[in-house]
């Protein structure tokens, strides 16, 4: 582990962020984020000599991680990784939440866009390239990999990410009190199990854990943690699949910072050690404590999306890697540009420009070379539906 010192790269400072705007609700990364630079950058950074922290240092070198050149000083790009990897001690297994989270210095605003983790994409490694869903890149090849993907999929510029352990989140919500939540009939079951599976690695008495009715429930933090990782039953709103599961994760999260947000300041310090423990991040204290101030001192709204969108789904291909999510690449990097760059909402992009589905994966995958021009007027190439 390392301290986390290492020379100063670019500026992550922005203007003050006005509270002022709609504030959209929050994704699962996004909140984890939250929490992390709320506690370790208002914290940490004044008590670092007595904390280490997961501190990962990757390449600098822009080719080797997917780009040539920084495509717009004021916009900080950060990668996030959530990774359920079932043992409390590790970052390594495949991501189960993606996101980019944009941080624009000129015109004070946060974007963040989620990315299915079922997306099939072309991975490039060693000079070789597989087809598979996008969060094998960071089974296969670490954080580097996975940022490499992105940025060549979408086009960008990311050199930097926190990848957070889901399972150390129990103990973090145990020490904000737990959470609300109200169960179905059958996510109990699939609770349960989750249950019995985190009480067995931590040596635990399962009988003390399990949920035994449906409705609102008090959870504890290997209850809802369970309660996160449930896929294969809807909630209380008839979502399933792993859409629901993201649905279960972001409300978790939404409580867990809620009640990070009441507490004292004071009370902050007992936090600090568990959630250092759950990240890791090529960030040095500097540039966590700039994030920091930026994503929550400056009291700032957030915007979200999520790639891809339901109504830009393909049919899949038989890709050989189990059920995937398929969609046109190209598109999909120029809607994100769009958000990043253009500030237009996905909505919008599409309302104006329509939708592309382009076969990539028959016809071969071409990496996105988005210049200004095409950001602005993203025309129609012919194979638009509208």
């Amino acid at each position: 582990m390392s301290d986390g010192s290492k020379h100063e790269k670019k500026d992550l400072k922005a203007p003050e962020i006005s509270p002022s705007g709609k504030k959209k609700r929050y994704i699962i990364l996004s909140v984890i984020l939250a929490v992390v630079v709320l506690l370790v950058g208002l914290g940490l950074y004044f008590v670092k000599d007595y904390f280490s922290y997961n501190y990962n240092e990757i390449t600098e070198e822009p080719e080797q991680l997917g780009f040539e050149e920084v495509k717009d000083e004021r916009i900080i790009n950060i990668a996030l990784f959530g990774l359920d990897t079932r043992s409390p001690d590790s970052f390594d297994g495949r991501s189960d939440a993606i996101m980019i989270l944009s941080i624009n210095a000129g015109t004070s605003e946060i974007k963040l866009i989620s990315v299915m983790r079922d997306s099939l994409v072309p991975i490039e490694k060693n000079g070789n390239t597989s087809y598979n869903k996008i969060n094998s890149a960071y089974a296969s090849g670490g954080p580097e990999l996975a940022i490499k993907t992105l940025n060549t999929i979408f086009d960008l510029d990311i050199s930097e990410y926190v990848s957070v352990n889901f399972f150390k989140l129990a103990d973090i919500i145990d020490l904000v009190g737990g959470i609300e939540a109200t169960l179905t009939d059958s996510e109990i079951y699939y609770v349960n199990a989750s249950v019995g599976e985190i009480c067995g690695v931590l040596g635990l008495n399962v009988e003390e854990y399990k949920v035994s009715s449906s409705g609102t429930q008090h959870l504890n933090g290997i209850q809802a943690t369970a309660y996160a990782r449930i896929r294969y039953t809807a909630n209380i709103e008839g979502t399933t699949n792993d859409y629901g599961r993201t649905d279960r994760q972001r409300y978790v999260m939404e409580q867990l910072l809620n009640k990070v947000m009441a507490m004292e300041k004071t009370q902050y310090i007992k936090l600090i050690k568990p959630i250092l423990s759950s990240c890791e991040t090529s960030l040095t204290y500097g540039e966590v404590f700039d994030v920091a101030v930026n994503v929550l001192a400056s009291k700032p709204t957030f915007e979200d999306a999520r790639v891809p969108q339901q109504d830009f789904l393909m049919p899949s291909p038989n890709a050989g890697v189990g059920s995937v999510v398929y969609y046109d690449l190209n598109f999909a990097a120029k809607l994100i540009h769009a958000f990043i760059y253009e500030d237009i909402s996905p909505e919008s992009f599409i309302e104006t420009n329509g939708i592309e589905k382009y076969d990539w994966y028959s016809g071969g995958f071409t990496p996105p070379s988005i210049d200004d021009e095409t950001e602005k007027s993203s025309t129609d190439n012919g194979t638009a539906e509208e």
